[in-house]
């Protein structure tokens, strides 16, 4: 295993205490969340150039993409718990992701080979995880008292996320169908 892989570990595990704490209700705890969110949304950038100066790994080839998705989607989800996300954006991403994910083991299963990340996907991850960290610190700098003009402004750039996410799902699903790596 390699340094990479432990972060990419350490990530999806990271994943379910994000959530809990942030869903908790104690603005402490929310803190926390906060700063291990950020964390975590670090250490994709940090493994990515560790595995690229030393040396790419099956394992994180194919389970790097997937802590991200883990790692988002249940902050997603804190987020609409506490009604700073609206579902429909949550739902959108979370779905675009799954079948990403399954398309992704589908195609390794079938032919052995990992599809690798797109360049247009890391930038929707960027957007994904801008949206994220700032409704992280907005909820806790507002303790969730978020002002009516601000839903305006989630939803628009949260439109903006899910129609990156949709066209990159699109393109890796054309990618699978093709038989493209």
């Amino acid at each position: 295993m390699t340094l990479a892989d432990s972060i990419t570990i350490t990530r999806i595990i990271l994943a379910p205490i994000i959530f809990s704490l942030f869903i908790s209700g104690n603005q402490t705890l929310r803190i926390v969340a906060l700063v291990l969110f950020v964390i975590g949304a670090l250490s994709d950038f940090w493994d990515g150039y560790i595995a690229r100066r030393t040396k790419l790994s099956e394992f994180g080839k194919l389970w790097d993409p997937i802590a991200d998705k883990i790692l988002t989607g249940l902050a997603l989800l804190a987020l609409s718990v506490i009604k700073a996300l609206p579902w429909w954006i949550t739902i959108s991403l979370i779905a675009r992701d799954v079948m990403v994910t399954i398309t992704r083991i589908v195609v390794v299963r079938k032919r052995g080979v990992i599809i690798t990340p797109l360049l247009a996907a890391k930038l929707k991850t960027t957007f994904e995880m801008i949206m994220i960290i700032g409704l992280l610190f907005l909820a806790v700098v507002l303790e969730s008292r978020f002002p009516p003009i601000s839903f305006a402004i989630i939803n628009a750039y949260g439109a903006l996320v899910v129609f990156l996410s949709w066209v990159t799902g699109a393109k890796y699903i054309i990618m699978a169908l093709t038989g493209k790596k």
